[in-house]
């Protein structure tokens, strides 16, 4: 199971699983008291899927805002730091809390994607949040594991 039924809000349309039938993929449904449905796609309809590990471009981006404005809030910093009254205070640890986001947005942000092709030329995704990488793993591998044994995996260009 790539998605657990609490992250059905942040993969509608997306797989959230492949079960023994097909791909079991998250629809908004109507309805307040189960906004989401399961839909299955038959694995006849699925001519071929790809998985590649890939960066997360927003969330680096991210990071590295984070990190420029940190840098510029410590440049005048020390630029003015006699104009400063004298009472005045630096939370050193939200500043250092934010460089540890910043560092970690920056330069650890990777993320699964698994693409099915169906036989009407549409596609599916799954693709993990940047954050899952290494908890998805598990999952990621059982579900290659099952791409390659019904021999529908192949290799990312």
């Amino acid at each position: 199971m790539f998605t657990s039924p609490d992250d059905y809000a942040y993969h509608i349309g997306q797989v959230a699983s492949l079960g023994s039938k097909g791909l079991m993929v998250v629809r908004r449904n109507l309805s307040i008291k189960t906004p989401y449905k399961i839909e299955v796609v038959p694995w006849d309809r699925v001519s071929h899927a790809r998985y590649d590990a890939r960066l997360a471009p927003l969330k680096i981006a991210m990071g590295i805002a984070t990190l420029l404005l940190l840098a510029g809030i410590l440049y005048y910093l020390i630029h003015y730091w006699n104009d400063l009254e004298p009472r005045t205070t630096i939370q050193i640890g939200l500043l250092s809390l934010a460089v540890g986001y910043g560092l970690r947005w920056a330069f650890m942000s990777r993320r699964h994607r698994f693409t099915f092709h169906l036989r009407d030329g549409s596609r599916l995704r799954w693709t993990s949040r940047s954050g899952d990488f290494k908890y998805k793993t598990g999952a990621v591998h059982r579900g290659v594991e099952r791409l390659t044994e019904l021999q529908l995996l192949r290799a990312s260009p």
